[in-house]
């Protein structure tokens, strides 16, 4: 069984011959730098790391590291275009207008100025997007994933980074301002939601002209939770997000008519799961099973039948402090919950820093050693 049928079959809730394994095909299923390096230094690894997201740290994972850990998935991503003004060598303004700052001895960039707070809706009017034809360089993408899929080896997922409509608005807004906006400026929201859809939307118009008859899953990433709830009634989402929501997935699907949505939101997501199903989402990522109401045993049984899973594998205490057994444990306990069918495993978001590279080893070899059932 090829890596691509077995993800096929997954994704069709067919019991493959074993799990199947992603890292590094999205921006919120690879490594952050530190951790990917040490796991390069361990496995004797001599190549360049290649950022793929500078604020976040994470990382393009080099073919050598897929091949060792047998993963099923390639991700079919554009090279990122930078186009921050840098200011110094902790601070940098992205094209977004937003002002990002590293900490002396921190491991990401944090944003300290958003560009439209305290802005007015005339004021938002003036607003310069930026020009989405800039954001990503397609060069040999096209060719790339042609290869791939005439070769059908791997289940290819396309990815532009950095994909979402609501996230990005409270980037540019703040995060309570934009919150405040949904419930008492509505006007003012629905204006920049509006915005970033169409940017968005003109991002992976691109993007899929190229790679969307090649690509079995289409990527966005948007998140909507915290660890102990949703950002907001799930009546100011269905208000306010939904519809665009709606609109952005159905757009994609036409773009790729063949292609699964995947979509991404950390935390306690389970009060807007029969939502986003309803939007268009067939696979859900990265089920945090840290977060309030995310029982991976109660998720299967309640969505299974409709929803694949991608993701799973604890990052708040196992992976970062766990033991390799501790790990495998886990591996067992995610496989046995969400699969046999409908389940791709890989870590709860991005493998962080103080993952040990044991740990990561430890955790994708216990999945290689789950048999199923079928070959």
């Amino acid at each position: 069984m090829t890596s691509r049928e077995r993800v096929l079959m997954a994704l069709g809730h067919q019991v493959p011959d074993r799990i199947p394994k992603d890292l590094g095909t999205t921006n919120c299923t690879t490594m952050t730098k530190k951790a990917y390096e040490a796991l390069k230094q361990k496995l004797g690894v001599e190549k360049e790391t290649r950022l793929m997201m500078e604020n976040f740290q994470v990382v393009f994972v080099d073919e050598e590291i897929l091949q060792f850990f047998e993963i099923d998935t390639r991700g079919i991503h554009p090279q990122p275009v930078v186009q921050n003004t840098v200011i110094d060598e902790t601070m940098f303004v992205s094209e977004f207008g937003i002002t990002y700052r590293k900490p002396v001895d921190g491991l990401y960039y944090d944003m300290i100025a958003h560009p439209l707070a305290g802005k007015s809706r005339e004021e938002l009017g003036e607003y310069q997007w930026p020009d989405p034809t800039k954001s990503m360089d397609l060069t040999g993408l096209r060719e790339r994933a042609e290869k791939l899929h005439r070769e059908k080896n791997y289940l290819l997922v396309g990815d532009m980074i950095d994909t979402g409509i609501f996230e990005p608005c409270w980037y540019l807004r703040g995060f309570e301002n934009f919150l405040m906006d949904l419930v008492i400026n509505p006007d003012f929201a629905t204006a920049l939601i509006e915005g970033m859809y169409q940017y968005q939307l003109q991002r992976y118009s691109l993007l899929l002209k190229e790679v969307g008859e090649f690509v079995d899953v289409i990527f966005v990433g948007d998140d909507l939770a915290t660890a102990e709830n949703v950002i907001m009634s799930p009546k100011t989402y269905r208000d306010m997000i939904f519809p665009y929501h709606l609109e952005y997935f159905k757009n994609l699907k036409k773009l790729a008519p063949h292609a699964k949505l995947l979509y991404h939101s950390c935390g306690s997501i389970i009060n807007f799961i029969p939502h986003l199903m309803e939007a268009g989402v067939d696979i859900l990522n990265p089920v945090q099973v840290s977060a309030q109401g995310m029982d991976t045993r109660k998720l299967k049984e309640q969505f299974g039948k409709d929803l694949c899973f991608w993701g799973g594998v604890d990052t708040t205490r196992v992976l970062p402090l766990g033991t390799p057994d501790e790990v495998r444990r886990e591996v067992r306990k995610r496989i046995s919950e969400l699969g046999p069918d409908g389940y791709i495993l890989t870590a709860v978001h991005d493998i962080q820093p103080d993952v040990p590279p044991e740990n990561v080893i430890a955790m994708y070899q216990e999945a290689g050693k789950y048999p199923l059932g079928n070959g």
